[in-house]
């Protein structure tokens, strides 16, 4: 009988030979020769220890879906720490109900129209423009999956997948937009657009199978009923897509107390988890993970003293609520600890990202950006640091801040984003006598 490390070794044998060139129904053969079935843990593993080799996760975000169908109908069933995912409203049964509608709009709605198109009939075009248009609310379901569900995953040691599904969520956004462009231009032809349709549908397909197969299992078995249920919460602020608001959730009595007597399994898992994917810092314990660090409140009417004068914290917090930018702070051990409130946020964030580390907030191929404007900010080098971005009609400003105290030591990092489009419209001059 193999041990379990000699499971983890011969199945990043068999990746490896598929990044070597070797080919898919190869690597197919001998996993189905070797093992019965695969955990979702030894497949984040695997690919960890590849990125641990040298590879690029971009080469394993190229990859991935090679290597879910070389495991697919082969991972084995997980017990879940709890059993709630089933209801209307959890965060589970929410992905799993938009992933039926979208996988509808793919084949029932652009699939049919563009088999329309191919037999001649371009009067189709608009219907599916506007199915495309559709299909951009993707960017939600995705938003509430980077934003929450891969926060909880760091948090417990699940580092691997984020990295490699948020890579793939954004080469989606990306390939949505560029047919959108496609189909503006009048010289559009069928053939193209169906080679571009083709490789989308291939990727959104395959996204769908490695959240309700891989993700989705590993996050029931190690995530505990209050983790879902912040989830949950957080979720309305970021939005959904393809269905109405589903109702709030909230976790019965018997369901926590049938989480109780299952902790000692979750703890289990959650100790798997820590072994065979991305470690936790040295020396976390799972009561960190258990234990919700308690936040206090200060009265309304607390005075808070400033060098320049006095606010209440009412008054404080009304100010950051009003501000017509978006402020985080990144403390000097790159972690989120703060964020604004305001009325229209550009970026979504909720409370799931307090603690986090801010490189793991921004899409794959942004990470090293951010990691090396950090970098100069503490050694000095660079104080500021300014990027300006389209999304969709509307203009935004990113700005970077290095924030240090009176002696010069480092504190942190300043992000204040803002949305320019009006601002730029700007003429003339508007006084106030006027």
């Amino acid at each position: 009988m193999t041990t379990k490390l000699e499971r983890q070794t011969r199945i990043v044998e068999i990746l490896g030979l598929l990044h070597q060139g070797g080919s898919f129904e190869e690597a197919k053969r001998l996993f189905n020769e070797e093992f019965e079935g695969v955990d979702v843990t030894e497949i984040t593993a695997a690919e960890k220890a590849l990125i641990q080799s040298g590879l690029a996760p971009s080469e394993i975000q190229r990859l991935c879906n090679i290597h879910a169908a070389v495991f697919k109908g082969s991972i084995n069933a997980i017990h879940h720490s709890n059993e709630e995912y089933g209801q209307p409203g959890h965060p589970v049964h929410t992905l799993k109900l938009e992933n039926q509608v979208l996988q509808s709009l793919l084949t029932d709605e652009i699939d049919h129209l563009l088999l329309q198109i191919e037999k001649g009939d371009w009067q189709q075009k608009a219907r599916l423009q506007a199915a495309f248009k559709d299909l951009g609310q993707i960017d939600k379901h995705y938003a509430r999956k980077e934003t929450l569900i891969f926060s909880y995953m760091e948090k417990y040691g699940l580092t691997a997948p984020p990295k490699v599904m948020w890579g793939v969520d954004d080469d989606i956004r990306e390939a949505i937009q560029d047919i959108n462009h496609y189909l503006s231009l009048e010289k559009a032809a069928y053939n193209p657009l169906s080679e571009k349709w083709q490789a989308l549908k291939t990727e959104i397909e395959e996204m769908i199978f490695k959240e309700e197969e891989i993700m989705v299992p590993m996050t029931l078995d190690v995530f505990c009923l209050a983790d879902w249920q912040q989830i949950a919460a957080d979720s309305f602020d970021i939005g959904f897509a393809f269905i109405p608001e589903p109702m709030t959730w909230k976790p019965s009595d018997a369901s926590f107390a049938k989480e109780k007597e299952a902790e000692p399994a979750r703890l289990a898992a959650i100790k798997q988890a820590q072994e065979t994917t991305t470690g936790i810092a040295a020396g976390l314990g799972f009561e960190e993970f258990i234990e919700e660090e308690s936040v206090h409140t200060p009265d309304s009417q607390q005075m808070i003293n400033l060098p320049t004068g006095h606010l209440q914290f009412n008054q404080l917090l009304a100010i950051f609520q009003t501000l017509p930018v978006d402020l985080t702070f990144v403390d000097h051990e790159e972690r989120v600890r703060f964020y604004s409130e305001g009325k229209h946020r550009v970026f979504p964030r909720t409370n799931s990202v307090l603690g986090r580390e801010v490189v793991n907030c921004h899409p794959p191929k942004s990470m090293h950006i951010v990691q090396q404007i950090l970098d100069d900010f503490r050694e000095g080098t660079r104080e500021t640091a300014d990027f300006w971005i389209n999304m969709g009609p509307r203009k935004i400003y990113i700005r970077y801040f290095a924030l240090k105290d009176e002696t010069g030591a480092y504190l942190g990092c300043l992000e204040v984003t803002q949305d320019i489009t009006e601002i730029q419209k700007i003429e003339g001059q508007s006084r106030l006598l006027d």
